[in-house]
């Protein structure tokens, strides 16, 4: 009955240590990546009171995009005409998140 025992405890640490190790590599083993914004830029660097400006991005390994202030959530590639009342500085964030882990990464226009 003892062997049965230390066998029981044996792979109950062996599963213990695999799931401490897959939870700590985060994402069930998979490594995550910082996501890489290839582009974002507005068409024009001054606009006049009523006009508009075209914010253009590219973003992969991410699994979020936000631009601040006004816009929101938006797709990885994309872009967006804005319609700013005075001087505007817009924050694009990309998130590559799992879990709770995150790798933001950040560049205005």
């Amino acid at each position: 009955m003892k062997g049965i025992s230390k066998n029981y405890r044996f792979y109950l640490k062996f599963l213990l240590i695999i799931f401490l190790f897959t939870f700590l590599s985060g994402c069930g083993g998979v490594t995550i990546t910082d996501p890489i914004i290839i582009s974002f830029s507005a068409d024009v660097t001054t606009i006049t009171e009523g006009d508009s400006a075209t914010l253009s991005w590219e973003v992969t390994e991410a699994t979020a995009v936000t631009i601040d202030p006004g816009i929101g959530l938006v797709d990885l590639i994309d872009s967006v005409s804005v319609f700013p009342t005075a001087t505007t500085t817009y924050t694009l964030t990309a998130t590559q998140s799992c879990g709770q882990l995150l790798s933001p990464s950040t560049r205005t226009a």
